[in-house]
C-alpha cells in the first residue's frame, strides 16, 4: 500500500454520507498517507431550485468558516466555500469556480504542510489539475455516472462529459468501478484499469455470528421481509415495482434503511407495508440486512444503471442474503446470488425464487463467499500498486 505520501481527495459526495468508494478508500489510505477530503461544494443558484438543501448547507458553511475539520492524527475534512452557479452552464464560470475551489483549497493544504501531494479525484467538475498544487500524480477514480446527478434540473450533459473527458486526459491514472465505465474512460486514457467496489470484511464479518442480534424496529414485523439499504432518491428508485408489489403481496413487509434525498410519491407513503426506518450508522448496517430475507435493488433510468456497480450487492450477499435487482449489466452472470430484472414480471417473479434460495444453506454459503472474494483493502492494495508504478515510469521517464 502506498506510504508516507500527501493526499488530497476531491470527492461527490460528503464525508458524512452513506460510505461509498470514496469513503472507504480514503479511510484505508489514511493508515499510512496523510488524506485532505474535500467535500463538495454546493451552488447558490441550487438552493434557489431545491430549498430544502438549505439547513444541509447552512451547517456545512459554519463548518467551513471554522476550517478544516480533523478526523483522526491523518484525515482532514474540508467543506470548501459555496459556488454561485453550477457547473455546466457557461464556461466562464466553469474557469472561475475551478479557480475559487482550487485556491480554498490550495490555502488548507498549504496550511497542513502538504508537500508535493497526488491528487485523486472523484468529483469530476469540480477543477482542473493544472499542477496548481505540486502534485506529483493525478488519480481520476471514476466510480458513477456522476453526470446523472448534476443533470436532473438542466440539460447540460454535453458540457459535463466534456468536462469529465478532460479530466479522463489529464489524469496519469484512471479507474473505474464498473466495466461500462472502464470502457468508457479507457478510450481518452490507456492507463485506465477496473477495481470493482469491495466489502468492509471487519464490519460484515460480525454480522455472521450467531449472538449478532438484529435490529430491534425488525422483531415486530411480518415476513418475509424485502430489504433495502442506502440513499434513496426519487430519480433513481423505482417505486411503481415497490408500489405494485406492496399491493400485490400485502403479507410481504418492505423495509427501507437509508436517508431520503426527496418525499417518495404518495402511492408509497400510502402503504401499510412499506417502512422507512431512516439512516442508521454503516457499522449497524449488517444487523438491518441478517434481518432481511430478500435484499432488493430497486433502481431505474438505463443511462444510470448501465454504469453502476452498487457495493451494497456485496454487502447483501457477505450476510448470505439473495439480492434482486433492476437490470444492472454489472451484474449479469451471478445468477441466482444477484438476480436482474428488465420488467415489473421479472422482478416479481425474481424475488419469489429468491424467497426460496434464502431458506438455502447451500445457497447462503455460496453468496458469503462471492460477497469476500473482494474487500476493500485489495482495491487499495491494486490501486496503490499502480499508482507506485506509474510514479516509477514517471521518474524513469524524466530521466
Amino acid at each position: 500500500m502506498l506510504k508516507g505520501e500527501d493526499i488530497i481527495c476531491l470527492s461527490w459526495l460528503l464525508w458524512d454520507s452513506i460510505p461509498l468508494v470514496m469513503h472507504h478508500t480514503m479511510k484505508i489510505l489514511a493508515k499510512d498517507n496523510r488524506v485532505l477530503f474535500v467535500d463538495p461544494t454546493i451552488a447558490l443558484s441550487n438552493l434557489l431550485i431545491e430549498p430544502s438543501l438549505f439547513k444541509g448547507h447552512a451547517l456545512k458553511t459554519i463548518r467551513w468558516l471554522k476550517g478544516v475539520q480533523q478526523i483522526n492524527p491523518n484525515l482532514y475534512v474540508y467543506y470548501p466555500p459555496p459556488l454561485m452557479l453550477q457547473y455546466g452552464h457557461f464556461n466562464i464560470m466553469d474557469k472561475l469556480n475551478h479557480y475559487c475551489t482550487a485556491m480554498a483549497i490550495k490555502k488548507i493544504a498549504t496550511h497542513l504542510n502538504f508537500n508535493r501531494p497526488i491528487l485523486w479525484i472523484y468529483h469530476p467538475y469540480a477543477i482542473t489539475p493544472s499542477g496548481f498544487f505540486g502534485e506529483k500524480l493525478v488519480v481520476y477514480d471514476c466510480n458513477d455516472d456522476v453526470g446523472f446527478f448534476f443533470t436532473e434540473h438542466f440539460n447540460k450533459r454535453n458540457k459535463l462529459n466534456a468536462m469529465e473527458c478532460t479530466i479522463t486526459k489529464k489524469a496519469q491514472v484512471v479507474f473505474a468501478t464498473s466495466t461500462f465505465l472502464y470502457e468508457l474512460r479507457k478510450k481518452d486514457n490507456p492507463n485506465t484499469h477496473l477495481l470493482p467496489s469491495g466489502i468492509d470484511l471487519e464490519i460484515f464479518k460480525e454480522g455472521l455470528s450467531s449472538d449478532y442480534k438484529i435490529g430491534d424496529e425488525l422483531h415486530k414485523l411480518n415476513r418475509p421481509i424485502i430489504g433495502f439499504v442506502g440513499g434513496m432518491a426519487n430519480s433513481k428508485m423505482n417505486w411503481l415495482w415497490i408500489t405494485q408489489l406492496s399491493l400485490s403481496y400485502p403479507v410481504w413487509t418492505f423495509v427501507f434503511v437509508g436517508p431520503l434525498s426527496d418525499t417518495p410519491p404518495l402511492d408509497i407513503l400510502q402503504q401499510k407495508n412499506i417502512i422507512f426506518l431512516g439512516p442508521k450508522p454503516y457499522k449497524n448496517l449488517p444487523a438491518y440486512i441478517k434481518g432481511f430475507d430478500v435484499c432488493l435493488i430497486p433502481y431505474k433510468g438505463e443511462d444510470f444503471m448501465r454504469g453502476s456497480q452498487p457495493g451494497k450487492a456485496f454487502e447483501y450477499l457477505a450476510l448470505g442474503k439473495p439480492v434482486v435487482a433492476s437490470w444492472i449489466p454489472e451484474y449479469e452472470g451471478y445468477g441466482k446470488a444477484i438476480r436482474i430484472s428488465q420488467n415489473y414480471e421479472e422482478f416479481e417473479q425474481n424475488i419469489k425464487y429468491a424467497l426460496i434460495d434464502s431458506k438455502d444453506e447451500a445457497c447462503k454459503q455460496e453468496f458469503i463467499q462471492r460477497a469476500y472474494s473482494w474487500t476493500w483493502q485489495d482495491r487499495v492494495d491494486m490501486a496503490s500498486n499502480i499508482i507506485k508504478e506509474t510514479l516509477q515510469c514517471r521518474i524513469v521517464f524524466m530521466k
